[in-house]
């Protein structure tokens, strides 16, 4: 028993001298090289990390992000092969959009916040019981940016099946109904292209990916319609339809016409797939577009909405309000859907009202004060960019917002194109100039943001531009546009109406919400800017846009930074929110890579790189990070 009990304690005392042993050594160990480091066999994607520092490794990452940027993406289907330039670059700043953001601070930001990498024992469980780690980089993929390129570049891979279809076999009208073969499409197996470019991400690597198609097999098929070829024959075979509309103003009166015959009451019908079988059905869809695009141009008119100015703390320039009307194409559509069915060959259009809110010019809707003001410089503007902040501005004077409404400033700012006084901005798409409008709306934008920020508003939707923008420092108080999104969001919680107004001096834009103060009090902090970084070099894109010899380049290479705000409301007494509101505005902006063009002979298509001035690192912005 002695001699057994003896063993036991000298067994145990060896393990436990081998345990204090093998933690004494891997504590050593974890101590000199993997304290606050990445860990053994730790990578991202293919990149070995394990032992690095933070920095070490952001800067292992920064190069072979910089490697993938200037390379961008690479599709090919059998022998053709096209690139995508990451970078939608402008000559106005407003316009210019990455598609591909890689992030090396925040991937080593998301790997440490995710693991303990100052613990020992998260050391020992990750050496020994996890074994090697594969983490991915942090990035943000414009998906729509790149379908959109793919159905460009490969438009012949794009063929939409065709369902079976009745038709008329004369195009006048007097044919007879046939049922027309189905069609087989295809298209690019999208699910597999991003799957392949989130993997090559995923692990670092840039190879070509292959494009590969998918078969696109119509619902209907020619024998689903055997059954329903003599109820196609009724729809089409009562001579057509008459669509009128009876034109009254004053003592004047007029009737339009629209005549739809046989041939266009065939091309209305459409057939569903059930679980009974396939369906015949007059489509409300197609008629709707018909009436949109025949009938809604001579028949719509737009309402005026009420507007006015203020000068001298009085009401001028008064516009009122007149109601508009438009086309119902939901009740029309259904209407005529109707008629048909039962036999009959006239229908009228069904009208719907667009109430103006017409207002009385006597200053009852209580704007007494200017309750806000918002501020910008466009110093250094081009006469394009000019145009349309002054064409933006003069869209915005005026404008009135109801009570508890939430504005929308895409929505206000309307057709943003040539026939809304837009002039357009050369925009860079894969080597390739494109004229696009919105070219100096982002100023629009980040204006009101700082306006609703003076107001003290509740701000629904705001996003800070890719990347930094002279016109919009300091960093992180900027909002970007672009139609449909992003937009630029707040809402009227003052309960009393507010009126925009809108000022241009010299090169300032300011805008003023009048109202009636409440007694809230708003304010902002300073923007905090931190971790500076670098861009690349100044890319030079050889094109034949421009005459061989000609240059012409993009706004200047900037540096990408964080930055934040902080933005506090305090309502008064009684208010029925919440007495103090308190939000942080961060901003996120990769560092910018200046782009320029260079004319050349059209056999020419190479590609060189030169250096960058340095960008807007600025002396306040070395303050705030020692701060």
């Amino acid at each position: 028993m002695k001699a057994s009990r003896k063993y036991t304690i000298i067994v145990a005392t060896s393990l436990l001298s081998l345990l204090i042993i093998f933690l004494a050594v891997n504590y050593f160990i974890w101590h000199k090289n993997y304290r606050g480091r990445f860990y053994p066999q730790e990578f991202i994607g293919n990149l070995a990390v394990g032992g690095k520092t933070k920095d070490e490794a952001k800067g292992l990452l920064e190069g072979i992000f910089q490697k993938i940027n200037q390379t961008g993406l690479t599709f090919q289907y059998n022998q053709e092969v096209k690139r995508l330039d990451l970078d939608i670059v402008s000559f106005d700043s407003d316009l210019a959009r990455p598609t591909l953001i890689l992030d090396a601070s925040q991937t080593i930001t998301d790997i440490f916040n995710s693991k303990n990498h100052n613990s020992f024992f998260s050391y020992l469980w990750s050496k020994f019981v996890i074994g090697e780690q594969k983490f991915s980089p942090s990035y943000s993929l414009d998906e729509t940016a790149v379908k959109s390129f793919l159905e460009d570049s490969f438009s012949e891979l794009n063929i939409p099946p065709e369902n079976a279809y009745f038709s008329l076999t004369s195009s006048q009208g007097s044919g007879q109904i046939i049922a027309n073969q189905e069609k087989i499409g295809k298209g690019i197996d999208y699910d597999k292209v991003f799957n392949d470019v989130k993997n090559n991400l995923a692990n670092l690597d840039d190879p070509t990916v292959l494009i590969r198609t998918i078969s696109l097999y119509p619902e209907i098929k020619q024998a689903d319609l055997s059954h329903l070829t003599a109820e196609a024959e009724k729809m089409v075979g009562q001579g057509g339809l008459t669509i009128s509309f009876n034109e009254s103003e004053a003592n004047n009166s007029t009737i339009k016409y629209w005549k739809i015959g046989p041939d266009k009451l065939a091309t209305w019908i459409s057939l569903i797939k059930t679980l009974d079988g396939t369906s015949i059905y007059l489509d409300q869809e197609k008629i709707k577009k018909y009436l949109e695009a025949e009938a809604s141009p001579e028949i719509n008119k737009a309402a005026v909405l009420p507007r006015f100015e203020i000068k001298d703390d009085k009401v001028s320039s008064w516009q009122t309000g007149k109601d508009g009307r438009e086309v119902d194409l939901d009740a029309s559509a259904q209407a005529i859907t109707q008629n048909i069915i039962n036999g009959q060959t006239e229908t009228n259009l069904i009208m719907k009202n667009i109430s103006a809110q017409d207002e009385s010019p006597d200053n009852n809707l209580q704007i007494k004060e200017i309750i806000g003001t918002g501020h910008s410089s466009f110093t250094g503007s081009p006469s394009n960019r000019r145009k349309n902040i002054q064409t933006g501005a003069n869209a915005l004077q005026g404008i009135l917002i109801k009570p508890n409404e939430e504005f929308s400033l895409i929505k206000t700012l309307g057709a943003i194109d040539a026939s809304a006084g837009y002039l357009p901005e050369l925009v860079i798409k894969d080597n390739k100039t494109v004229p696009e409008f919105g070219g100096g709306l982002c100023q629009i934008g980040t204006t009101i943001f700082r306006t609703a920020l003076s107001s003290g508003l509740p701000i629904t939707m705001r996003q800070n531009h890719s990347y930094r923008v002279s016109y919009y420092e300091p960093a992180g108080t900027d909002a970007t546009i672009y139609d449909p999104l992003p937009d630029f969001r707040f809402i009227n919680d003052t309960g009393n109406y507010i009126l925009i107004q809108a000022r241009i001096e010299n090169n300032d834009l300011y805008f003023d919400f009048w109202g009636t103060k409440d007694g809230r009090v708003a304010t902002t902090t300073y923007p905090t800017i931190y971790n500076i970084v670098k861009p690349a070099p100044t890319k030079i894109v050889e094109t034949t846009e421009l005459a061989p010899g000609q240059k012409k380049c993009t706004e200047s290479s900037h540096n990408g930074a964080d930055a934040f705000f902080d933005y506090t409301v305090i309502y008064p007494e009684g208010a029925t929110t919440t007495p103090v509101q308190e939000r942080r505005f961060s901003s996120h902006y990769v560092p910018w890579q200046g782009v320029c063009l260079v004319g050349v002979a059209a056999s020419s298509t190479s590609e060189i790189v030169e250096s960058a001035s340095d960008p807007i690192a600025t002396s306040s912005d070395q303050t705030r990070i020692a701060e």
